[in-house]
């Protein structure tokens, strides 16, 4: 009797299928951490800490097309220069080139060190100048838990907070596994992301209330 061989050889199929099972996943992990909110005027803009200038040129675009007139930067301990100047002197000197007033210009008055410090500077700013809604603007990789911090440190204050990922901040959320700095973004945001939800509950002290 003749054998069959045409039957299938399922070590060549599970290979393929590997593949796509990979890539299928890298594409929902990437797709999870950009996170973005409809685009409506806020009374005031939040410029989060960090690659300072695709943020900053953002703030710019969104500020000559009508969205907010009003911007926060995040004070840090950063320094720029041998005098070691304020970094945000940095930053708003690059608004000034973009045409932006020093008026609509603000700066946080708590030092932050991680993004859920920089919310609750960004929160008590909003208090002092009258505000109630605000567009956190950040990187692409950074949106999904940026707006988890901000929901978490704003809650029961009645502030909107709308999340603006940049558009160019080099970040693509389908093929980010295709380069070093995807791969980079991608694993240290899943890192930080798992932390902070790890001691969601006990971050008050990190981040007061005002």
């Amino acid at each position: 009797m003749q054998r069959n061989n045409n039957k299938p050889k399922t070590g060549l199929l599970f290979i393929p299928l590997l593949v796509f099972g990979l890539i299928a996943l890298f594409i929902i992990a990437g797709k999870y951490l950009v996170y973005s909110d409809p685009l409506d005027p806020a009374d005031v803009m939040a410029v989060l800490s960090g690659n300072d200038e695709s943020r900053i040129r953002e703030a710019a675009v969104l500020y000559h097309g009508g969205i907010s007139y009003n911007i926060i930067l995040s004070r840090t301990d950063q320094t720029f220069g041998e005098y070691d100047l304020p970094y945000t002197m940095l930053q708003k000197e690059m608004l000034d080139d973009m045409n932006i007033p020093d008026g609509a210009v603000y700066v946080s008055e708590v030092t932050a060190k991680n993004t859920g410090q920089e919310a609750s500077g960004i929160k008590k700013r909003m208090y002092d100048l009258g505000y109630s809604s605000v567009i956190v603007i950040t990187d692409a990789w950074h949106s999904r838990r940026a707006k988890i911090i901000f929901m978490d440190s704003f809650r029961n204050t009645g502030f909107k907070v709308s999340v603006h990922p940049v558009p160019d901040s080099g970040y693509n959320k389908y093929l980010w596994w295709l380069t070093p700095s995807g791969w980079e973004h991608t694993v240290s945001e899943y890192i930080r992301l798992l932390g902070y939800i790890i001691k969601r509950d006990t971050n008050i002290p990190d981040y007061p209330n005002f």
